[in-house]
């Protein structure tokens, strides 16, 4: 299938990687007990299941297509007809949707990993979903052409 727009996005902010690290190596220099080294395991194992996260987010003629992978293992749709209004934005994750994820905010659904740029979609429904991307101005264009044809 041929996609008009392609994005992947992961968590890169620095000071998210060196708190996910801190906890597992700081475990192994406090005592050399067994139990720091269960916390070591999972201190470990968050880190890892942060580093699988990936935001997937396509379009083609049928509309917007996305994923927050591993959480979806299917990519969902959201189909043209079903978007009222689309706008690149500028947006702030932690006052308006309490940080990155999938949040659920006071302005709508977030489906973001880093920065502070996004697409936001108003659905005929009346609800909006924000998608976080760094291509945002790219993004809202093409979906607007399409939109338009």
């Amino acid at each position: 299938m041929k996609y008009l727009f392609e994005e992947n996005q992961k968590f890169t902010q620095w000071w998210l990687w060196i708190i996910l690290l801190y906890f597992p190596t700081s475990a192994l220099f406090i005592h050399n007990d067994p139990i720091n080294y269960i916390y070591v395991l999972i201190g470990c194992a968050i880190p890892l299941v942060f580093y699988l996260f990936e935001l997937r987010v396509k379009v083609d003629q049928n509309g917007l297509h996305y994923q927050f992978f591993p959480l979806h293992f299917k990519s969902y749709t959201i189909i043209l007809d079903e978007m009222e209004k689309i706008e690149a934005v500028e947006y702030k994750p932690i006052s308006e949707y309490g940080g990155w994820g999938i949040k659920y905010g006071f302005k709508g659904k977030a489906y973001n990993t880093s920065g502070k740029l996004g697409v936001k979609i108003h659905l005929k429904n009346g609800t909006n979903i924000l998608f976080g991307s760094q291509k945002h101005k790219a993004l809202a264009k093409v979906l607007k052409q399409i939109k338009q044809q």
